[in-house]
């Protein structure tokens, strides 16, 4: 019976026959986390260095295989006692080197804040909101609500005029000063500053300014210019990437000394649909890894896709910031259950169709219908007897536990 870490290695080969590169940054975690030293993550690392060289289909096709064969070998060589006493002294190290703070997973914490500007009439409000390591919390409204206001300020670049911040596992004494705290939050905005010289060299400057230098500093930047695919572009100037690897690249730089609050403003606006999933597939991975846990607080307008990843979830709203709660208990009390669907009929058509189904209420946001019905009433109940009317549904999602139906709050 396989183990729950052989099921894993499992899941990794299956990627790496299908989709190499990505399977490859998959299992450069998997023994980030698993292997009992950091030599197995560099064979990795260099693994996929040399597949991404090879030009002949057999010589890719045989290092595939060593990289398979490394996924077997991680999961069947895992020694619990081994890692943990490995990750103990790195986390020893890192305690020795932070002056004997403790840890404490609670990365963030604010309360009461509040932000005015008196010539636009905007208020920002937030009553409290804890941000931990491990995690993803994502955010989501409206434009022009407030939501890179409230980066702004929990980054520390933006004071607000009541409330406060605090970092506990940074600053557990709040002795600290803004400077010092600055340099442990990793702000990656959606406007991104252009890089001057070869980006190589900025990724090893901003490890090297938060303290990584020498052999360790190489070892980073190598790592995550490996993790996140940006190899293959190291040679190119800043104007020549495109939107998805230039916030790649500064994901890396923000990520490369191993910040453990990461805030990333909008970074699916301008990307297609597949760099999306990497991107975020990527901020998962890191998220939750073993040894070096983050905190990600990250705004989109995709809902659906931060929702899948996501473990909390905010709501901001004319500038003020609700907390939903956990991702996976969102909607538990709700009263009704809410379908998205898409139907090339005009809307008074479609609810003349509706005509004799028991349903709340209908509306449309001008591209899709919504439907909202009792809790006994589901989706298949729904395409049933659309089916039987022979509606035609292009589209169809079942949003009563998503945060979009915090966007139709009137309607519901």
């Amino acid at each position: 019976m396989l183990t729950q870490l052989q099921h894993r290695a499992e899941g990794i080969k299956s990627v790496l026959r299908e989709y190499p590169e990505r399977g490859a940054d998959l299992l450069i975690d998997f023994a980030s986390n698993y292997a009992g030293n950091l030599l197995v993550e560099d064979d990795v690392i260099l693994k996929k260095l040399e597949w991404m060289k090879a030009t002949a289909a057999a010589e890719k096709e045989s290092l595939v295989q060593d990289l398979l064969d490394m996924a077997d070998k991680i999961a069947a060589d895992y020694n619990p006692e081994a890692v943990n006493t490995f990750v103990e002294r790195e986390k020893a190290l890192a305690k020795a080197a932070a002056q004997l703070i403790p840890r404490n997973d609670l990365v963030l914490v604010a309360d009461s804040l509040e932000k005015r500007y008196s010539r636009s009439k905007f208020s920002l409000g937030a009553a409290h909101l804890e941000l931990r390591l491990g995690e993803i919390t994502g955010l989501v409204g409206e434009n022009a609500t407030g939501k890179t206001t409230l980066f702004r300020i929990l980054a520390g670049d933006l004071a607000p005029d009541k409330g406060k911040v605090q970092y506990p596992l940074f600053d557990p004494k709040g002795r600290l000063d803004w400077t010092d705290l600055k340099n442990k939050i990793a702000y990656v905005p959606q406007e991104l500053p252009i890089w001057i010289g070869p980006l190589r060299q900025n990724i090893q400057y901003e490890a090297a300014r938060h303290g990584i230098k020498g052999e360790e500093n190489q070892q980073a930047t190598e790592y995550i210019i490996q993790r996140l695919g940006l190899a293959p572009h190291l040679d190119k100037t800043w104007a020549e990437l495109s939107g998805g690897y230039k916030l790649r690249f500064a994901l890396a730089k923000a990520l490369v000394w191993r910040a453990e609050l990461l805030i990333v403003d909008e970074p699916l606006a301008f990307l297609d649909i597949k760099t999306q999933l990497i991107v975020l597939n990527d901020l998962r991975s890191l998220a939750k890894s073993l040894r070096h846990p983050i905190a990600i607080l990250v705004s989109s307008q995709h809902l659906h896709e931060i929702e899948a990843v996501a473990d909390q979830m905010l709501f901001m709203k004319e500038g003020q910031l609700e907390v939903l709660g956990r991702t996976a208990d969102f909607g538990n009390d709700r009263s009704q259950n809410v379908f998205e669907l898409g139907c090339p009929l005009p809307f008074a058509e479609f609810v003349k169709q509706l005509e004799g189904f028991g349903y709340h209420k209908v509306w449309s946001n001008g591209m899709s219908f919504f439907v909202s019905t009792p809790l006994a009433t589901t989706g298949f109940d729904l395409l049933r007897f659309l089916h039987e009317r022979h509606l035609p549904v292009t589209y169809h999602r079942d949003i009563s536990r998503s945060v979009k139906t915090k966007f139709y709050a009137e309607n519901i």
